[in-house]
């Protein structure tokens, strides 16, 4: 079970925890995903959760598009304020590319000459749509940078994925520093150097959970937590949605996809789930 904890420091500094090694691999198995696109895509997961939890309505909905021009393709992942999470990648089987060091070079598969896009469904007229540039594609830098730049709140990012021999993921997880505005300079420079002395998210988490994690960071000042939810990765399509999508094509149209085909196949981008529609049912949508 994956789990998200938050917890407040001196009620000027709120820090949100996210173990989610069960929800990579379930995007793994999902999407057949690669080495490199299963790191990218698991910290894209970890973040989008880390973001969902600041809704503030259960009906609220938040999307983040990567979009880097790399050679992984855009990333687009979902979350909610439940703790759902889902999300797609347009070239699952990107090959690995490696740093000098030996490391996936997640930046280069992603790419940096792109954008980042946040659109949040919080129940007003029009969506919230704010967007930055990505300014590394190692995905945890550029969200601190939309932060800063897109909705101007002072925050660090750090995300993390580990991989097996077999090249599933081993241990996953994130943490989410925000800054709040009456936060004494003292407190945020103590913040700071913790931050700056956070190892490789990856192996944080190997065997860890979310709140291990922050106590084991943040453990000297005066925490007092406030928050745990189980987080899953879990797809909302269902069939009134796949039927909107159907009519969508117009009654010609489709008639004409089973004149040709004898059915319609629509597949679900998230989670795979195929929706097959006949003659019957066909009739019967656009009765």
């Amino acid at each position: 079970m994956s789990t998200l904890v938050k917890a407040l420091i001196n009620n000027s500094i709120i820090v949100s925890a996210v173990e989610t090694k069960s929800i990579v691999n379930k995007a793994v198995k999902i999407h057949n995903l690669s080495p490199i696109a299963t790191v990218a895509m698991g910290r894209a997961l970890t973040m989008a959760l880390l973001l969902g939890k600041e809704l503030k309505n259960e009906q609220d909905y938040l999307t983040a598009i990567i979009d880097g021009g790399g050679a992984l393709g855009k990333i687009t992942v979902c979350a909610d304020a439940l703790g759902n999470v889902k999300g797609d990648i347009v070239n699952p089987q990107a090959e690995s590319v490696f740093k000098a060091d030996g490391t996936l070079d997640v930046g280069q598969a992603v790419g940096k000459g792109g954008t980042l896009t946040v659109i949040k469904d919080i129940g007003l007229k029009q969506p919230y749509v704010g967007s930055s540039k990505l300014i590394s594609g190692e995905i945890a830098n550029d969200f601190a940078y939309y932060f800063a730049t897109s909705e101007q709140q002072p925050c660090g990012v750090t995300l993390g994925v580990g991989l097996t021999n077999k090249q599933r993921c081993k241990s996953a997880g994130g943490v989410l520093v925000q800054i709040m505005p009456n936060c004494p300079d003292d407190l945020l420079f103590r913040i700071e150097t913790v931050m700056y002395a956070m190892d490789e998210m990856s192996y944080q988490f190997d065997g860890s959970s979310a709140e291990e994690v922050i106590r084991r960071f943040f453990g000297e000042f005066d925490l007092v937590f406030t928050e745990r939810v189980e987080v899953k990765y879990k797809c909302n399509c269902g069939k009134r949605k796949i039927d909107r999508v159907v009519k969508s094509l117009g009654k010609t149209e489709a008639q004409a996809v089973i004149d040709e085909q004898g059915q319609i196949e629509v597949c679900c981008h998230f989670c795979g789930k195929k929706y097959i529609y006949d003659q019957t049912a066909v009739d019967k949508l656009f009765k």
